[in-house]
C-alpha cells in the first residue's frame, strides 16, 4: 500500500519543557531546537502596534520605528488580540512558538512592513513560526526560510490567514523526530477557518529525499481541518507533494499552480501528488494547474477506507506529469460515483505514463 507518515502533533505540554533539552536558561528558549516559546493566555484587546528592526533594541518600547525592538520574540511576548507586529526589512535568525494565544474578539497581525523581511533558521532552528491553541491570526508579507522542520506551523486553533508569504528551503533535516514530521513549508492540523492565499512555497521537504526512511515532504500540508481555503498559491520544486488535503471538511482548493515537485519514490512504486486529496468530505478542487510533477498531478484516495464524499473536481488542467490523475481504493477501476466525485471541465493530457489511472485498490 502507498504509505505515508503524517504529522500528528503533540498535545499541549508546558512550553518551557516541550522537548528534551528544554529551557536550560529559564528564558523561554529551547536550547535543543532553537525555538523561543511564548505562552500568552491574555484575551485583553489592545491595538498597540509594535515594530521590530534588525538595528533595534529590546530595551526600547517598540512602539515606533525609531524605538523598535530587536527581536520578534520580544514583540510577540507583548502582543495582545487586536495588536500588530510590524517587521522591518532585514534578516532575523529566530524561531518562535506561541501557545494559547489570541481571541475571537480581534485579530493579532504579524506582517512585513516597508518591504519583505526574512526569518532565517540557518538550517539549525527547527521551526520558523509555530502556533498551538491560538486563534485569530493574520500573517503576511514575510519570507520564512531554512528551518530544519517547518516554515510555519499551526495546530488546534482557528481563524488563521496566511497571505503573500514566501516559504522556501524548509524541512531539509528534521529534528523533531517524535512529532513524526517529514519536512513541510506550511503545516496546519486540527484547526478551523483557515485561509492560505497568494503564497510562494518552494524547495521544502527532506533533502536528500530518501534518507533514511524514504520520507517525502509537502509544500502546503493540511490535515484534520475544516472550513479551509487554499487559493492562488504557487507550490513548486518541493521534495514531495505540492499540496496535501487529508481528512478535512469543507475545503476549497482553487487557482493554484503546482509544478516541478519531486513526488517520485518508485523504489516502492508510490508517489505523493501535486495535489493529494484523501479522506474528509466536501472538498472542491477548481481552476488549478498541475504540471511537470514527478508523479500524479492529482491523486485522490481513500487510504483508510473512511468513505469520503462530496468531492468536486472542476476545470483543472493536469499535464506533463507522470500521471494526470491517479484515483485509488474506491473499489472501482472506473470513476467513482458522483456522490464521491463530481467532475466537469478538467483536462488531463500530455502526461508521460498515463493521463487517467484508476485502481480499485492499491
Amino acid at each position: 500500500m502507498m504509505g505515508r507518515v503524517l504529522a500528528y502533533f503533540l498535545a499541549f505540554v508546558p512550553a518551557a519543557c516541550i522537548f528534551n533539552g528544554c529551557d536550560d536558561e529559564g528564558n523561554g528558549l529551547d536550547e535543543k531546537t532553537g525555538i523561543f516559546w511564548i505562552e500568552n493566555n491574555s484575551t485583553l484587546v489592545s491595538e498597540d502596534i509594535f515594530y521590530v528592526s534588525a538595528s533595534g533594541d529590546d530595551g526600547q518600547d517598540g512602539l515606533s520605528e525609531s524605538t523598535a525592538f530587536r527581536t520578534l520574540s520580544k514583540a510577540l511576548s507583548n502582543l495582545h488580540p487586536g495588536g500588530t507586529v510590524r517587521i522591518l526589512p532585514g534578516v532575523y535568525n529566530e524561531g518562535i512558538g506561541m501557545v494559547s494565544c489570541g481571541s475571537s474578539e480581534a485579530p493579532m497581525t504579524i506582517e512585513g512592513y516597508g518591504g519583505v523581511p526574512t526569518l532565517d533558521g540557518n538550517d539549525e532552528i527547527a521551526i520558523g513560526l509555530y502556533f498551538e491553541m491560538c486563534h485569530h491570526l493574520q500573517i503576511r508579507n514575510l519570507k520564512v526560510a531554512n528551518y530544519t522542520d517547518i516554515g510555519i506551523g499551526f495546530s488546534t486553533g482557528s481563524m488563521l490567514v496566511l497571505e503573500e508569504l514566501e516559504i522556501a528551503e524548509n524541512g531539509h533535516a528534521v529534528q523533531l523526530k517524535s512529532w513524526e514530521l517529514e519536512g513541510y513549508g506550511i503545516h496546519v492540523d486540527f484547526s478551523e477557518e483557515i485561509e492560505i492565499t497568494g503564497c510562494d512555497v518552494y524547495r521544502n521537504g527532506p533533502d536528500p529525499q530518501k534518507s533514511p526512511d524514504y520520507l517525502m515532504g509537502t509544500g502546503i500540508n493540511t490535515y484534520g481541518n475544516s472550513n479551509v481555503e487554499i487559493t492562488e498559491n504557487l507550490s513548486y520544486d518541493n521534495i514531495g507533494g505540492g499540496i496535501l488535503v487529508e481528512d478535512s471538511h469543507d475545503v476549497l482548493v482553487e487557482g493554484n499552480e503546482v509544478y516541478g515537485n519531486d513526488l517520485d519514490a518508485t523504489e516502492e512504486e508510490w508517489w505523493d501528488g501535486g495535489l493529494w486529496l484523501d479522506g474528509g468530505a466536501g472538498v472542491i478542487v477548481r481552476d488549478n494547474h498541475f504540471h511537470d510533477n514527478l508523479g500524479p498531478g492529482i491523486q485522490i484516495s481513500d487510504e483508510d477506507l473512511q468513505n469520503p464524499t462530496g468531492y468536486g473536481l472542476y476545470d483543472n488542467i493536469s499535464s506533463g506529469n507522470y500521471y494526470g490523475i491517479f484515483i485509488w481504493n474506491f473499489g472501482t477501476t472506473g470513476w467513482p460515483p458522483e456522490s464521491i466525485i463530481k467532475r466537469s471541465g478538467n483536462t488531463f493530457s500530455g502526461n508521460s505514463r498515463q493521463d487517467i489511472w484508476i485502481e480499485d485498490w492499491y
